[in-house]
């Protein structure tokens, strides 16, 4: 039987133990024969209240006290008593919907989900009785799950786990942090001084053309590689770790020194792109994340974007490893002649920057708010039904047995349970929308690692409307299960009362024929004696 999260695992057989608990009492204090009394003196009662009005007699009454006794033994037997089936911990199975990142997952089981909930709920039953209609209503609804999911087309890319793995990253390493740090003081400032004090030379400009105009913004700029008169000119200050020493060219002044350094002064171009010593690369394979997990954030984006070109994959990491790295900005890198044509703008924007500002803070509100809610939904859900399947046993003697809780219970666990494929058609569009919205896979790699804030509105857009898809589709899906159940219970009813008036023809046309029949003999004239 399937499970639809790893909380469900453990929080199926709690229920059901806690029901057992509860079942337990109810027949140890026999108060779960209560209902057939109240069966007998209901029905007895209401034969005499409609006795004078309606007419009903004995028959009437035997015909209702029949249909109600078969039906709550009815009920009782395959809703209340656990025979022939059983659920065992080991029988119950969570398998996470595969998605680019992992398009095989593992199957966990409630003994062995490899989750933390195994610590924190190592004293769950391992086997429990059911009754067979709950069983089957549990298994019905785990199966139809699972069919939903396999047959929405496309499935999920994961761009949503990419983004929250990317939330979380960090540059942990103190000697790449001062190394940043290093690169940031002694040459992203000095060519950005340069770059700001002359017009861009032929090279950055078809840089700036390629990258856009926010290119010099970050020390990996493709203008400032580009142009020979910046990082190709520039050298580190003293020996960067890694780097030979170069007496014969970039290191001659050294080689008249008492104390020769162990390592060489590479130029900014060097120590940014060297595939094993550059900065680039140690950012990008030194950006990690607070979260455990299997996979780096590195394969990860890789799997997602493999439509991205890898070197603006790393550039994209590599943007987002320095934000982590938080190297101190000096006063003079946003100077009041700066002439990039964005700044120009931002500086004429005038009360448009207040709007911006404004735009900002509310798709971080959206964000700050998105994953709790989502969090707090995918845990209530099976505590939601850990409650249901607790309290069923109360419930069905409480209604004396009925049909109507029979269904009806059947009906919440239903839609409770597909709450969950009701969130993962969320995420699916979602993710489309997602796709809709930045069409360019490279802008949406930026945007997946906020990377770019001009299109804080598409993403304060994307977050608000997964909120609302979240919460508001369920909240549709159950309104409309209200509405069946409606029709359910009246069904129910309609079936009843159509059983006993049936009975109650039944019994008086036999009746009628009995007593005509006898009065027919009584009247029949006798032969006198002569």
């Amino acid at each position: 039987m399937s499970v639809d999260s790893y909380l469900e695992l453990f929080t199926t057989m709690y229920g059901w133990a806690f029901a057992g608990v509860f079942r337990d009492i109810l027949v140890d204090t026999g108060i779960i024969f209560l209902p057939f009394l109240f069966i007998i003196i209901g029905t007895w009662l209401r034969a005499h209240e409609i006795n004078a009005v309606e007419g009903a007699d004995a028959a009437w009454m035997v015909r209702k006290m029949e249909v109600e006794f078969w039906t709550a033994i009815f009920v009782m037997a395959f809703c209340f008593t656990p025979v022939g089936t059983s659920l065992e911990n080991v029988n119950l199975r969570h398998t996470p919907a595969a998605t680019a990142l992992d398009q095989a997952p593992a199957t966990a089981t409630g003994t062995n989900s490899d989750s933390t909930y195994d610590d924190a709920f190592s004293s769950v039953p391992q086997h429990l009785a059911l009754p067979p209609w709950w069983f089957a209503v549990m298994s019905v609804s785990g199966g139809f799950n699972d069919a939903v999911r396999g047959g929405i087309s496309g499935g999920l890319s994961g761009l949503r786990e990419v983004e929250e793995f990317a939330r979380s990253a960090a540059v942990e390493d103190p000697t790449l942090r001062a190394e940043v740090q290093r690169f940031y003081n002694e040459c992203y400032l000095p060519a950005r001084s340069r770059y700001l004090e002359d017009p861009p030379s032929p090279a950055a400009a078809a840089a700036l053309e390629a990258y856009g105009d926010g290119d010099p913004d970050w020390m990996g700029s493709h203008a400032f590689q580009s142009d020979p008169k910046l990082y190709p000119a520039l050298h580190a200050r003293a020996g960067v770790p890694g780097f030979a020493l170069d007496v014969a060219l970039q290191d001659a002044d050294m080689d008249a020194n008492a104390a020769v350094p162990d390592y060489g002064r590479p130029t900014c171009h060097e120590w940014w792109t060297d595939p094993t010593l550059g900065v680039r690369a140690k950012l990008v394979k030194g950006i990690g994340s607070l979260a455990s997990a299997t996979t780096s954030l590195t394969e990860k984006v890789a799997l997602v974007f493999s439509s991205v070109a890898a070197e603006k994959r790393e550039d994209g990491l590599a943007r987002l490893a320095m934000g982590r790295s938080n190297p101190a900005i000096a006063p003079e890198t946003m100077l009041p002649d700066d002439n990039r044509r964005w700044y120009q703008a931002l500086l004429g924007a005038g009360p448009d920057v207040a709007g911006m500002a404004g735009m900002v803070n509310k798709a971080l509100h959206a964000q700050a708010s998105r994953f709790p809610i989502i969090q707090f939904a995918t845990l209530a859900q099976p505590l939601i039904l850990m409650g249901i399947y607790m309290f069923l046993p109360l419930i069905l003697v409480f209604g004396r047995y009925s049909v109507q809780i029979m269904f009806l219970g059947a009906l919440a666990i239903f839609t409770v349970k597909l709450w969950a494929v009701l969130w993962y058609i969320a995420m699916w569009i979602d993710e489309h929308l997602w796709v809709a919205m930045y069409p360019d896979s490279g802008h949406l790699l930026f945007n997946v690692l906020h990377l770019e804030f001009d299109t804080a509105l598409k993403r304060s857009s994307l977050n608000t409307l997964l909120i609302g898809l979240y919460l508001g589709l369920p909240l549709i899906w159950s309104g409309m299960m209200g509405w069946a159940s409606l029709h359910v219970v009246h069904g129910i009813d309609a079936m009843k009362h159509s059983a006993i008036t049936a009975g109650m023809a039944a019994g008086q046309s036999g009746t009628n024929i009995a007593t005509r029949f006898v009065g027919g003999v009584g009247n029949t004239p006798r032969r006198g004696r002569r």
